[in-house]
């Protein structure tokens, strides 16, 4: 009796119509949208400000101010966390880590300066420039680097090389500076 009702669902099955058994607003052959699940997300923005202050070693000062802007939730109009990618996120994430990161590149607590310093120069500290530079990769994006010669040190070690040969301590730390936003603000730290 079960074989007999299988048989005659899996028959029915075959002759449906494809259109009464897709889900609907999907298209069978080209789906638009993407499971849930498999969306990229951002941080919210609580969770932003964390990832920055662990990450950075700062505290960004005007968080309170543009949290709802971020898409926090205020409980009382807005009952969903924001987690959408959008200009102004955008915005207020490189303004949240140009504070954070200028503050964090001279700090004394070593959360960016752990390897090298600002007086430490290309060509002469080499070493020690590629050990901070794995380390904040590490830091921020969670790639163990261990080779010097990996291709995703390139473009950090673009920043760092400079077009100027003359390099002072003020330009070493800009220097740091860039690239600590430039970790702040890339998407591996801002999505899961």
């Amino acid at each position: 009796m079960r074989a007999c009702l299988a048989l005659v669902l899996a028959v029915a099955a075959c002759g449906s119509d494809p259109e009464t058994t897709s889900p609907p607003g999907r298209d069978p052959e080209t789906p638009t949208d993407t499971a849930p699940g498999r969306r990229i997300r951002r941080l919210s923005a609580d969770q932003f400000s964390r990832s920055l202050q662990v990450a950075t070693g700062q505290t960004w000062t005007r968080y309170a101010q543009y949290a709802g802007a971020l898409g926090k939730a205020d409980w009382s109009q807005i009952t969903e966390e924001g987690t959408d990618i959008g200009v102004t996120f955008d915005k207020l994430v490189a303004d949240a880590a140009r504070e954070t990161c200028r503050k964090a590149v001279t700090a004394p607590g070593q959360a960016i300066m752990r390897y090298a310093s600002v007086s430490d120069r290309p060509g002469v500290a080499d070493v020690k420039i590629l050990a901070n530079l794995k380390y904040l990769m590490l830091r921020f994006l969670g790639e163990d680097i261990t080779a010097d010669d990996d291709p995703r040190l390139e473009p950090w070690l673009g920043i760092i090389n400079g077009g100027s040969r003359i390099t002072t301590d003020a330009l070493m730390a800009t220097r740091w500076e860039a690239i600590c936003i430039g970790l702040a603000t890339h998407p591996d730290f801002l999505t899961y």
